[in-house]
């Protein structure tokens, strides 16, 4: 072989060998992060999360990052990274799994925002990726009907901003069972006048 041949291929072998140590080095900090993750230290796991090269494990990197911003209380961002994670995922084969779990998750971070209807959504698809048969797709199922009658309650509920006397029976059901508590503990009888005094009978 010729020198300039040889130093050709030492340098291609070099190179290669220095892109397996940098997926060597993201992964120990995947994992680090993940560690950190269980620990509780969801600030230390983003932050070895984000310090890796996105390149490498992109879909994982996604749900790992999403995990923690939930269990922070960013339920949004946790969503959003959710979707990402998803993205170029096939729906079936190995990684059918990431995304189920990621919709699943997502589901989770979107009812904890009050996104019922979007949390309601998460949890379908999360079911038509898991076995019918599995705890997982249980679950699913529970939480798919928590979220439908979240969702559901939501849309009867009256606007937040009206005073309660344009609130109409929401209103007076609060009223009819604040007047039913008083009846069922005796400071308050039908018929006659509340005592301003405590009297006897009451206790």
């Amino acid at each position: 072989m010729r020198p300039r041949s040889i130093a050709m291929c030492a340098s291609i072998l070099l190179a290669l060998l220095s892109g397996a140590c940098t997926r060597i080095s993201d992964y120990a900090k995947l994992v680090e992060g993940n560690r950190l993750h269980e620990r509780g230290d969801y600030q230390g796991a983003i932050l070895d999360y984000l310090s890796l090269d996105r390149s490498a494990f992109p879909q994982t990197l996604d749900y790992d990052l999403a995990n923690s911003y939930a269990r922070l209380g960013e339920y949004e961002a946790a969503a959003e990274l959710y979707g990402l994670a998803r993205a170029g995922l096939p729906p079936r084969g190995r990684q059918a799994a990431l995304a189920a779990d990621s919709h699943f998750n997502e589901g989770l971070a979107l009812f904890e925002r009050g996104s019922y209807e979007r949390s309601w959504k998460s949890f379908r698809a999360a079911l038509g990726l898991l076995d019918p048969e599995s705890r997982e797709a249980a679950a699913a199922r529970r939480n798919l009907e928590l979220a439908w009658r979240a969702w559901k309650k939501e849309k009867s509920a009256p606007p937040r901003g009206l005073a309660a006397s344009q609130r109409g029976t929401a209103a007076g059901g609060d009223e009819e069972l604040r007047l039913l508590m008083r009846l069922e503990t005796g400071h308050w009888r039908p018929g006659g006048s509340v005592p301003t005094e405590p009297d006897s009978a009451d206790y």
